[in-house]
């Protein structure tokens, strides 16, 4: 246990979590003017659309590459790096809530459930990368999908198109169904490295 905490580097987690909540939750509900090839001429695009992608990073990052000992070792750590994942998406959702029901004044609501939602989408993504495609080419998949919803996601009167989760409105449910899917299956393609493997 005490080599598994000295490998993943929590603080520099912990670190960047907490400068995504500040971002998030104190300057989410700005935007920046992007042109757009999906339909609408230009969108401002939110910045907890991008946010969420530090802890997201960071996580597969602090994960490192992993080590050959780990294959071998009598304590599997595929189901500590799951609960990893879940730690970060359920600390933020409990920072979010208060925030969400409006208990704190000059706050936004829907760019906190939208920091839930995004950061979900995104973490998913790049532990579905990392089982994959490896620990070092993981973030490529969070980051393009980002990259690609913010130039091509939104459509006529800066709607987001079906499959733009993380630029769609808060009371999409589609948007959430699919993100919590894509957490659930980056979170069952990590901890499956613990099941035996049959020949």
């Amino acid at each position: 246990m005490t080599w598994w905490l000295d490998t993943r580097r929590l603080t520099l987690l912990a670190l960047v979590t907490a400068g995504f909540w500040a971002v998030a939750f104190l300057a989410g509900n700005s935007s920046l003017p992007l042109p757009q090839l999906g339909g609408a001429t230009s969108a401002n695009i939110p910045l907890i659309l991008f946010a969420p992608l530090a802890p997201a990073i960071a996580l597969n990052t602090c994960y490192g590459t992993p080590a050959p000992i780990e294959a071998t070792a009598v304590r599997r750590v595929a189901g500590l790096d799951t609960l990893l994942a879940v730690a970060v998406v359920a600390a933020t959702t409990a920072v979010a809530a208060p925030i969400a029901a409006g208990w704190i004044s000059g706050s936004h609501g829907a760019t906190a459930q939208a920091a839930v939602r995004n950061l979900a989408c995104y973490t998913g993504l790049a532990l579905i990368g990392r089982a994959a495609l490896g620990t070092h080419a993981s973030t490529v998949i969070p980051t393009l999908f980002a990259l690609i919803v913010s130039v091509f996601g939104y459509g006529p009167e800066q709607t987001a198109h079906w499959w733009a989760w993380p630029a769609a409105d808060v009371s999409d449910s589609l948007s959430w169904v699919g993100s919590a899917a894509l957490l659930v299956i980056g979170l069952f393609r990590t901890i499956r490295t613990d099941f035996p493997r049959h020949s």
